[in-house]
């Protein structure tokens, strides 16, 4: 094949993922913590807390990034949104995974929505929210947990784990979006660690991994484009492609300007804060491909060709793409893993 060919597979491949986003939906009742878990999930306040679902007339949809929606549904079986026509409305069936948050009893609309989906083939996980607030005069945590754990079972009739979560101690998030991971299809499951927010130093290196992979394919198709000439460079790239690139790996760390230029966070990393807000722009990007052009960067882009084809991961342009990106991920995980040991308390 040639580098045009390559081009055509790599663009076809980049807009499958695009079209084909994680679609994880959210039920339960009114003050349950629903909206409160989405923040958590994505590290960020994108949905409004103490919203009551039931008696709006629409989902609260929170379009994350190309690779995840998460839905906040309305309330199942109730005079506006009528169980038999709730799949339709709310086109159900076309989600990847479903929580049921909870806080007290189960109720029965919860139950039967619960059920219903699983008869249909598609997996939902118990989540039991507010476990901070779990306490009753001589019983212990462990035994709170497990009689909410039976009760639960035994209104669904199945014998579900149960994820117990805090949203305002951030705790129980790390064992939930394994969960999540670990029934999502192959395809995704890679999206979803990059995309997700990390609550360990294990799911942090996980999303390191995960970026550079979609540096491999980004910087291909930067490479190819190429209608950015670099000065002093014989070559050019798509920089408008990269600074894209730059910006959702920002947000896959959290890194936003209020994280990058709280002093809190960042202690004595200031010029590795700087670096990455200015290789976000386009003259930072201009800097960061020239340090790697006068160095070999062609050595071992063979074992690329799974991701990008093989004239793509021959040219020089290629090469000088992915180390950038690379140098790019390397700074903003070293700057995300300071911020996340003092959210753990590490410093």
């Amino acid at each position: 094949m040639n580098i045009q060919e390559d081009a055509k597979e790599l663009r076809k491949k980049i807009e499958e993922e695009k079209s084909n986003p994680i679609k994880i939906a959210v039920f339960g009742q009114p003050g349950a913590g629903k909206s409160s878990i989405i923040n958590k999930i994505v590290g960020e306040y994108v949905a409004e807390s103490g919203q009551t679902t039931d008696k709006t007339t629409e989902a609260q949809i929170i379009k994350w990034s190309d690779d995840m929606i998460l839905v906040d549904l309305p309330g199942y079986g109730t005079s506006m949104f009528p169980q038999n026509e709730f799949f339709d409305k709310f086109n159900i069936l076309d989600y990847d995974l479903f929580l049921c948050v909870f806080s007290g009893k189960f109720h029965k609309a919860d139950t039967d929505f619960f059920q219903e989906i699983r008869e249909k083939g598609k997996i939902a996980l118990l989540v039991r929210n507010q476990s901070d607030m779990l306490w009753q005069d001589g019983k212990t945590d462990d035994e709170l947990k497990n009689e909410i754990r039976r009760d639960a079972q035994k209104q669904v009739k199945s014998n579900e784990d149960i994820y117990f979560t805090s949203c305002r101690k951030n705790s129980g998030f790390d064992e939930l979006e394994k969960a999540i991971k670990t029934n999502l299809e192959p395809s995704k499951k890679e999206r979803w660690s990059r995309t997700a927010k990390a609550y360990t130093e294990e799911a942090l290196e996980v999303k390191k991994v995960a970026c550079k992979s979609l540096i491999k394919i980004r910087a291909g198709l930067a490479a190819v484009n190429g209608i950015n000439p670099i000065p002093g460079v014989d070559i050019a790239v798509d920089i408008g492609i990269l600074i894209e690139l730059f910006s959702e790996i920002r947000k896959n760390y959290g890194l936003t300007d209020e994280k990058i230029n709280n002093s809190e966070y960042i202690k004595n990393l200031g010029p590795l804060a700087n670096t990455i807000i200015k290789a976000s722009s386009q003259e930072g990007i201009m800097q960061l491909l020239k340090q790697f052009a006068g160095r070999e960067t062609i050595k071992q882009v063979s074992k690329y060709v799974p991701f990008v084809g093989q004239a793509i991961a021959a040219s020089i342009g290629y090469g000088i793409t992915l180390y950038a990106g690379n140098s790019f991920v390397d700074d903003c995980h070293e700057l995300a893993k300071e911020i996340l040991d003092q959210e753990l308390g590490y410093k």
